[in-house]
């Protein structure tokens, strides 16, 4: 092959992009070509174990695969494609290529070398004890902090492109004799049907893979630590892992996975325990909490006591608003505030939530546009979503659309869409899985390890709605 017509070429696959990198180099026994995305490789490891030995060699060896592999051998990988078109998809994912004059096929050189985040706890998923390595937004980083919790080779990868513009990894991964592998197998299918312009994060990916796209419930879990997706490979569940996010995702998904955390079991199972009713019971109060004081105040003020009727009465006395259109102001404000402080620089946006929050509430009850009830029911529900922050953006609707229904029809309207809520929920299902298990359908040995978390010890069997062939956890010897 010839060295200008060659590089011409992939100049012209790749648009002439400015940050494609050609360098030259003429020897005795013949004409070289170096080609890579500048910022994407290690550039002293090309020049020492490429260019130097080819240069030291002069040229003098074979111009095949064996020829090529006796002179360069310090490099990380070195593989030969004969089709030009996948070699241009490997100088574009970041790998060198290395053209020989007169050779029948292209060197295809892994030295990448681009800047990326170290491991660190993730924001998201703060821990006391515990592991406290987080996913990072670079594919085989995540991949090797995966592997290296499953030594015994069992775990398994399986790699997909997605984007005809992005061509983005997209990794399955699950562990063999655990894992169902009909739903491996629909994950898969569905993966390689996507057909999308560019993928440029995993909630791309995920809106594939749900079942119901305009549902307001979650159905594919996610995590940035790898001991939770490990757990989760444990217990019969697949992940998939996007190139460019630090999310991974598994499924199938139960409504009980985020009320879970990692952290529960470096706890004794007595404290574990309370804690997890305490999160049930916060998230429980941070949705019900603000629809059922609109329905106490507009429809059923009979029940309260009458000296916190009389409080309520004294605190929204000059209220010029209605309690739904109230409440509802409030909830807005909060909302609002939560997600500037969040998009704002991080030190402004502290400032903001701390100090905006305060100021905020109390202005506005001294104001008289808000009752200092309202401001503190909302302020302690807007705490309780965070029991469960995974699931704060579909609590956060679920709380609205109550209070709306509360001003309507008042307790009745808060059970009437409550019993909706259930059936729909329980009506969910993926890939085979129901959405609101263990409790419906109604599973006894899987309780043990639901609101109320048991040794280890005694976690023989995996959950069985995940209808697995290798059930047991645990085997006493």
């Amino acid at each position: 092959m010839e060295i200008k017509k060659e590089v011409t070429a992939y100049k012209r696959a790749l648009n002439n992009s400015s940050d494609v990198v050609v360098k030259e180099i003429i020897t005795e026994g013949g004409n070289f070509a170096l080609l890579y995305v500048d910022g994407m490789v290690q550039i002293a490891e090309i020049d020492l174990g490429v260019v130097r030995p080819i240069v030291e060699s002069k040229g003098n060896f074979p111009k095949t695969f064996e020829g090529v592999s006796s002179v360069i051998t310090t490099v990380e990988t070195l593989t030969a494609e004969r089709v030009r078109k996948n070699a241009v998809e490997k100088l574009a994912e970041g790998d060198t290529i290395l053209i020989c004059e007169g050779a029948s096929e292209y060197y295809v050189i892994s030295a990448r070398g681009y800047a990326k985040r170290t491991v660190a706890e993730p924001p998201t998923s703060a821990v006391i004890k515990g592991p406290r390595e987080g996913f990072i937004e670079d594919l085989k980083t995540n991949m090797v902090l995966l592997r290296r919790r499953f030594s015994s080779g069992k775990i398994v990868f399986k790699s997909l492109k997605v984007g005809r513009y992005t061509n983005t990894k997209v990794q399955i991964v699950y562990l063999k004799g655990i894992v169902n592998m009909e739903i491996v197998k629909d994950i898969e299918k569905k993966l390689s049907k996507i057909d999308v312009d560019g993928v440029v994060d995993g909630s791309t990916v995920v809106a594939f893979l749900e079942k119901r796209h305009y549902s307001v419930f979650k159905q594919i879990g996610s995590t940035e630590k790898p001991d939770v997706v490990a757990g989760a490979l444990l217990n019969g569940r697949v992940a998939i892992m996007v190139d460019g996010s630090p999310m991974v995702f598994t499924t199938p998904f139960v409504i009980m996975d985020d009320y879970f955390d990692a952290e529960d079991y470096f706890r004794r199972p007595i404290r574990a325990s309370l804690v997890r009713f305490m999160r049930l019971f916060a998230v429980m109060a941070a949705v019900y909490l603000p629809s059922i004081f609109v329905a106490l105040q507009t429809h059923q003020y009979q029940i309260l006591p009458i000296k916190l009727l009389i409080t309520i009465i004294n605190s929204i006395n000059g209220i010029p608003f209605t309690p739904i259109i109230e409440m509802l102001l409030a909830l807005v404000l909060f909302e609002v505030l939560g997600d500037a402080s969040v998009r704002m620089p991080r030190y402004l946006g502290m400032a903001i939530s701390v100090v905006g929050g305060i100021i905020f509430g109390e202005t506005a009850v001294k104001a008289g546009v808000l009752s200092s009830l309202t401001v503190l029911i909302v302020a302690v529900s807007s705490i309780g979503l965070y029991a469960m922050p995974d699931e704060v953006g579909v609590f956060s609707v679920v709380r609205i659309a109550l209070v709306v229904v509360s001003g309507a029809l008042g307790i009745y309207g808060i059970i009437i869409v409550s019993i909706a809520m259930l059936a729909y929920m329980t009506s969910l299902e993926n890939y085979g899985v129901p959405y609101f298990a263990p409790f419906a359908p109604l599973l006894p040995p899987d309780l043990k390890n639901s609101v109320v978390i048991c040794s280890a010890t005694d976690a023989f069997m995996r959950p069985s709605y995940m209808n697995l062939k290798n059930k047991t956890r645990l085997k006493l010897k």
